[in-house]
């Protein structure tokens, strides 16, 4: 399923708040020489005509995927879509990928899959798992003792 990435005010966003920000990111120039945001239907059918990749999307999916009514496009889906943003994104902006579509990485849930991966860290987290609260509390305060005891400027020699 599609995790929701976070804005900069920390808050969860989903799929379709993505793809509306990047509809209204992305610009084309008019017969006037306006500029204008893309229709659903201009980048469904640019995306369907593209043979980089294997994706068919069609205006009304991808109606359903911008309203939050569908929430779990393929993967084909995704790729192309970010192939058309990138390809159409504003000079000086960062890449469109499939990641920015789906979400980008907490850095909160990278840094614990980062320490989850020593093997020590691992086996301490299982056991406080299995912890009840009240001696969860306690570790905690042990373990601040212990923070304090390493602080720079502590003697924890004498």
């Amino acid at each position: 399923m599609i995790m929701a990435a976070e804005s900069g005010e920390g808050q969860r966003r989903s799929l379709a708040e993505r793809l509306n920000a990047l509809f209204a990111q992305a610009r084309r120039t008019d017969a006037t020489g306006r500029q204008r945001e893309y229709s659903t239907a201009e980048v469904a059918n640019a995306v369907t005509s593209d043979p980089s990749h294997g994706a068919n999307l069609s205006r009304s999916y991808l109606s359903m995927l911008r309203n939050g009514s569908h929430t779990n496009p393929s993967l084909n889906i995704l790729e192309g879509i970010a192939k058309f943003f990138d390809d159409h994104r504003p000079a000086g902006t960062p890449s469109i990928t499939v990641q920015d579509l789906v979400a980008r990485e907490d850095p909160e849930e990278e840094l614990l899959r980062q320490r989850l991966a020593d093997h020590q860290v691992r086996a301490i987290a299982m056991r406080a798992g299995a912890m009840t609260p009240a001696m969860r509390r306690q570790l905690l305060k042990m373990m601040t003792v212990f923070d304090q005891d390493d602080a720079p400027g502590t003697d924890a020699g004498t």
